[in-house]
């Protein structure tokens, strides 16, 4: 019950984060980001306990539309020393005529605050370009001069930031810009206008018995003059194997998630979503596919399939002393 509160509590927070309307640039979407966080915040580098891991995700929305977004995403993230962790990015985003190409490294530390909490912060550090492909346009005036060439911002530094406070039941807050810098082409941006959004996250953990566990969670994405987004999910996982979830967009999309532990070492996940909005009338599809490798440095530890919590990796064997890394929730 204290956990739920929590939980109502935190999603009543988001609910009443928003912001003044009107539309810009929109973010690459995706759902799996409960599984792998660090699509969005860089403090998830290094919180994995002793495990590393490599993750690769791709979605594709609104099957059947033309010029529909496709995203991919790769990342590691690596442990490295007691409580820092290190991890590499690569997104490659295209929407219509506008194709954006990032790589990016984070650094994230983790301290202690309590026997009960922790504190998690990250930056991330990286390139990006954004190019528009107008020329490839089937117009109806081709004599529009904002369209009669290709555009490109060229290699763009960018940075970001990220915390998390989370509790050792597994309830948590976090808040991240993955980005801080918008991007322009100049003289020649026309009516492209970019938006930087912070992405703020809240969720815990419910252990109904020794082989059910829930995962709820809600998430709400604000960014100067743009609508508020926010969804909501709720994944239960099945004796540390096989993972089945809800999801819901606001005014977007509603979803279902399936997920399975194949063996100690790698994990697949899946979603399929159904537009809710105007373009539920074109396509009723979009895809998510992620694939997870964990990299176990412990050879000699004896890890089982049951042993493995999707939502933070291998559990490890308890030490005579308390790390920080016992602590973290799983």
């Amino acid at each position: 019950m204290k956990n739920i509160t929590q939980l109502a509590l935190g999603i009543l927070f988001l609910l009443i984060c928003s912001v003044e309307i009107a539309h810009a640039q929109i973010e690459p979407q995706y759902n799996l980001y409960r599984l792998n966080p660090q699509v969005y915040n860089p403090m998830t580098a290094g919180s994995r306990g002793d495990t590393s891991e490599v993750f690769v995700m791709y979605r594709q929305q609104w099957l059947g539309i033309q010029g529909a977004p496709q995203t991919f995403f790769f990342n590691g993230n690596f442990k490295w020393k007691e409580r820092r962790g290190i991890g590499v990015n690569a997104m490659l985003d295209q929407l219509g005529p506008v194709k954006m190409t990032t790589f990016s490294g984070d650094f994230a530390y983790h301290t202690r605050l309590s026997e009960k909490w922790i504190l998690s912060g990250g930056i991330r550090l990286g390139l990006a370009n954004v190019a528009l492909n107008f020329t490839g346009l089937a117009l109806t005036n081709q004599g529009d001069p904002l369209f009669n060439a290709d555009r490109s911002t060229g290699l763009k530094f960018n940075t970001g930031w990220g915390v998390k406070i989370s509790k050792q039941d597994g309830f948590f807050v976090s808040f991240a810009m993955p980005r801080i810098i918008k991007y322009d082409f100049g003289e020649l941006s026309g009516g492209y206008k970019d938006a930087t959004y912070m992405y703020t996250m809240v969720g815990t953990k419910l252990e109904l018995s020794d082989d059910l566990t829930l995962y709820p969670n809600a998430m709400a994405r604000l960014a100067t003059d743009v609508p508020l987004s926010w969804d909501v999910q709720l994944m239960a996982n099945l004796r540390g194997k096989l993972d089945a979830g809800l999801n819901y967009r606001h005014q977007e999309s509603i979803g279902i998630r399936l997920g399975i532990q194949a063996s100690k070492k790698f994990y697949l996940g899946y979603v399929y979503e159904m537009p809710t909005g105007v373009v539920s009338k074109i396509s009723n599809q979009t895809h998510e596919f992620a694939l997870r490798f964990f990299i176990l440095k412990d050879k000699s530890q004896r890890t089982t399939q049951r042993d493995i919590d999707p939502q933070r990796g291998p559990r490890q064997a308890p030490k005579v002393q308390s790390t920080l890394q016992e602590i973290q929730p799983r």
